[in-house]
């Protein structure tokens, strides 16, 4: 437990950078999304086109949801995680049935979509950042699949004792992370240390960034993540990636390729 409060009593806040998604500003966007995925690998979106209404309704859908009675939710409850419908991820919620009465239905729907659109956007941004054709990344897979999950962390009598998450790295291209004024997200940055990141919509440029999320005394604390990824077929377990040959000087690709990443489906 002493390891655990050093660690959360070296924070620091973080002045993150932010992105104006608006073409009057293009050439300084793509030069500070560059800079922004080179050097910290996660950046604040400003005018991202998906209104305050929606992202305040989709926090509330997620209280709405944990806070049900317990026979509501046994009802897509499993640890079975090969099922397509489980207790804190939907991935079919357009098709299945058993998410006909989800109280949250509605506003997953609505915010699903525009965060699919945001996630077009982002990638557009960030291939035009490496010099490359607008479309590069989508057209290569990286935007097919988008998977949501919403995370309920009730308030911790003693969050200097605990972690909320451990820290790890997610699956898949990059990571959209919607949380309430609570926050708790943190990010390992150059430092070494564990930085405080307390905004609203977050991009993380995903395999690389190591995070966490601290256990509050206030809450609960909702976040809402929306992972973009490859959708793969049934058919194949995965599919590799390297580094990106129109960047990739020939006397060098084979000192790289030992950095390609297999991708594999999430349940």
């Amino acid at each position: 437990m002493a390891e655990i409060k050093s660690i959360v009593n070296r924070q620091q806040e973080l002045k993150i950078p932010t992105i104006f998604i608006d073409e009057q500003y293009k050439l300084e966007r793509n030069n500070n999304v560059g800079e922004a995925c080179e050097k910290s690998c996660f950046f604040q979106v400003i005018n991202h086109g998906i209104p305050l209404a929606t992202t305040d309704e989709m926090i509330n859908g997620v209280v709405r949801f944990y806070e049900q009675d317990d026979e509501a939710k046994k009802e897509i409850y499993s640890r079975d995680y090969s099922k397509k419908v489980y207790y804190d991820s939907k991935i079919d919620l357009y098709k299945a049935e058993a998410t006909t009465n989800l109280i949250c239905r509605d506003i997953m729907i609505e915010y699903s979509s525009k965060m699919m659109k945001l996630g077009q956007t982002l990638l557009e941004l960030m291939s035009e950042a490496l010099g490359l054709n607008r479309s590069y990344l989508e057209d290569i897979g990286c935007g097919e699949g988008m998977l949501v999950k919403c995370r309920y962390y009730p308030p911790c009598p003693e969050p200097d004792l605990t972690l909320g998450s451990s820290s790890h790295t997610d699956t898949g291209f990059c990571t959209v992370v919607l949380q309430d004024e609570i926050g708790g997200l943190q990010i390992l940055y150059q430092t070494g240390l564990m930085l405080i990141l307390s905004v609203g919509l977050v991009n993380l440029d995903d395999m690389i960034i190591v995070h966490r999320v601290l256990a509050k005394k206030k809450g609960p604390r909702i976040s809402v993540a929306s992972f973009f990824r490859t959708q793969l077929p049934p058919e194949n377990a995965s599919r590799l990636y390297g580094p990106i040959n129109e960047l990739t000087s020939q006397d060098i690709k084979l000192l790289l390729e030992s950095n390609s990443k297999q991708i594999s489906p999430i349940p």
